[in-house]
């Protein structure tokens, strides 16, 4: 195991979806707070349109400007849906930021998200040796980058793209968003090879290890290690048993004068 990572235990493909599902799940849950209160801020505006409008219309009336009074319940509709508009495009790219932005700093930073935590995977660059990945391997924030780019940027930007364009009935653009986005998501799935690397792991010279097979194989290690160690304490300690004993003996026997007798020589009378 320590030759390098091609004799690593390296995770599944179902592994690698369990954390790629955790950690989207994750980064929704994160976003969603700013739909409710972009919900919430529209649906306000939304309320308030009918006085903004009749106000704004009685002033132009009183003073004059006629065209101008027909003309506002248009422009305040106009102004709503521009703002509706802004704020969607601010909200998908909160979408797009901070799961980027938590992929690209946990895998520098760790190597591993809290999905691959939690199933037990780590992200090492190809050739890392089973010793170092018990320590903090620096995947690096431009290999991390990388990864990011290729494993979150493209899929969610088509996807909240593709959306968007359906929102506002683009559907030629929407579509070529949409193949973009399937092949995007298809990237978890490509675990192909003998090192199981999908197209974000080749872009950036990475594999995906499975630290609970190494640890058992560390543990396995240890207590064969430990094993040899204590069968050779006990050797030892007969050894030294013997040893002591045969000592005790020889100083009795000058203790007690009696010498101890040669069987090579025949004894007396």
């Amino acid at each position: 195991m320590s030759a390098g990572s091609d004799e690593l235990p390296l995770a599944s493909r179902t592994m690698r979806l369990v954390a790629r599902t955790v950690d989207y799940l994750l980064t929704t849950a994160l976003v969603l707070p700013l739909w409710f209160l972009a919900y919430h801020y529209i649906q306000t505006k939304a309320a308030d349109l009918p006085t903004t409008v009749v106000r704004t219309a009685f002033l132009d009336v009183v003073f004059g400007r006629a065209g101008e009074a027909q003309r506002a319940p248009l422009e305040a509709v106009d102004g709503l849906w521009g703002t509706t508009k802004t704020l969607l495009l601010l909200l998908i790219l909160a979408h797009l930021l901070v799961p980027a932005l938590y992929d690209w700093f946990m895998h520098a930073r760790f190597g591993r998200t809290l999905g691959k935590i939690m199933i037990g995977a780590k992200v090492v660059p190809v050739g890392t040796s089973a010793q170092a990945v018990r320590g903090r391997v620096p995947v690096g924030a431009w290999r991390a980058g990388r990864r990011t780019l290729v494993a979150v940027v493209v899929p969610w930007a088509a996807l909240l793209l593709t959306w968007y364009e359906v929102a506002l009935r683009q559907w030629g653009t929407a579509g070529l968003f949409a193949l973009l986005t399937l092949i995007g998501f298809l990237d978890p799935l490509a675990v192909l090879g003998p090192r199981r690397r999908t197209w974000h792991d080749r872009t950036a010279g990475t594999v995906v290890v499975n630290v609970k097979l190494l640890a058992r194989g560390w543990s396995a290690t240890r207590n064969a290690s430990a094993a040899v160690v204590q069968g050779a304490r006990g050797a030892s300690g007969v050894v030294a048993q013997g040893a002591r004993g045969a000592r005790d003996r020889w100083q009795s026997s000058r203790t007690t004068g009696a010498r101890p007798q040669d069987p090579n020589r025949p004894g007396e009378g």
